[in-house]
């Protein structure tokens, strides 16, 4: 359940939800049970009431959305700027709704009320993933309607592989779902100073730094700079990514304010980054027992040179005001049961 890092790190990533449409409500009432019960499923015996439901939750072209917005301080009559807010997107950890975003569909090929392929043209959302569910027999039907791109998998369902299949390929379209929303974001974070996310050197360094935290939600955060991971219970960690520009301009900053020699060390070595809990990050007047704030870092040589450092203390971030995954899908539970 935990997040596979392998591969281009993303801005932002957390549990979704996966829809099942199929007339068979046995098989539906089986799935829940066969499926990794750290997946959140909402079945749907009937496709046009599970179309209608996509509908009115309407469509987030990014979860939390309001990251975007006009650049008015660079008015042109000939250009429209507008502006990334990166900021703002480590704050969807606080959207209690995020974990209801549906990103991906498993429908079967055959229902009376509308075939699979028919419920598949009639998503508004392009992101989210389609797995068809078919019999032996269908396997032409659902070749064209791959090939066409109106469904991204179709599985048999007399396959004996065919629950093992069906998790890979839930897992495989949720991670897309992410790498499609956050597309732009990514490109835009690209041309900035958040490079790091599709740096080799650097994943391998901070796959090796996460170990075996089962982070379930990860968020790019900047100011200061790093990657927030979050398990199940809202239980966090923090890996504090700072380059040896970040550090000089750190070191300036400290250095005028008559910051204490063991910091200015530090800054200059690389070796141990400063970790503040409050502000954005730099050395600021009041600030006391330095050294007790300095954590081991590493130092990573990529298409930059990057030092990171892992941070356990993140009550700056305020967790507890978040809902947690472990939570929402006992509260989900619950409401079915009622």
């Amino acid at each position: 359940m935990s997040i596979d890092f392998h591969g281009d790190i993303l801005p932002f990533h957390f549990p979704t939800t996966t829809l099942l449409v199929d007339d068979h409500e046995t098989y539906l009432d089986s799935m829940p049970l066969l499926l990794d019960p750290a997946l959140r499923l909402r079945s749907y015996s009937s496709p046009r009431k599970a179309l209608a439901e996509l509908g009115s939750h309407g469509i987030r072209a990014v979860p939390g959305g309001g990251w975007m917005y006009h650049w008015k301080d660079r008015s042109s009559q000939t250009r429209e700027l507008v502006a990334l807010d990166i900021d703002s997107i480590h704050r969807v950890m606080f959207d209690p709704e995020r974990f209801a975003e549906v990103s991906v569909v498993v429908v079967d090929l055959t229902m009376p009320e509308m075939d699979g392929i028919s419920f598949c043209r009639e998503l508004a959302n392009p992101h989210i993933g389609k797995i068809l569910l078919t019999g032996t027999a269908d396997d032409c039907t659902a070749i064209e309607a791959f090939n066409a791109g109106v469904i991204d998998r179709f599985i048999r369902k007399s396959d004996p592989q065919a629950i093992d299949k069906l998790q890979l390929a839930i897992r495989a379209l949720q991670r897309r779902y992410f790498e499609r929303v956050g597309g732009f974001v990514a490109e835009a974070l690209a041309l900035g100073n958040v490079r790091f996310l599709r740096d080799r050197a650097f994943q391998q360094a901070f796959r090796g730094l996460v170990g075996d935290f089962p982070a379930v939600e990860c968020y790019l955060h900047v100011n200061p700079t790093g990657l927030l991971l979050l398990d199940e219970r809202g239980r966090g960690r923090f890996v504090l990514v700072q380059t040896d520009e970040d550090l000089r301009a750190h070191y300036e900053i400290a250095s005028d304010l008559g910051a204490p020699e063991v910091l200015l060390a530090a800054l200059r070595e690389g070796d141990r980054l400063p970790w503040f809990g409050e502000g954005d990050g730099y050395f600021h007047e009041g600030i006391r027992e330095t050294e007790a704030l300095l954590h081991p870092a590493v130092t990573v040589r990529g298409e930059q040179w990057y030092h990171l450092a892992v941070i356990e203390d993140v009550s700056r971030f305020q967790l507890g005001k978040l809902r947690n995954y472990h939570d929402w899908l006992g509260e989900q539970d619950q409401a079915l049961g009622a």
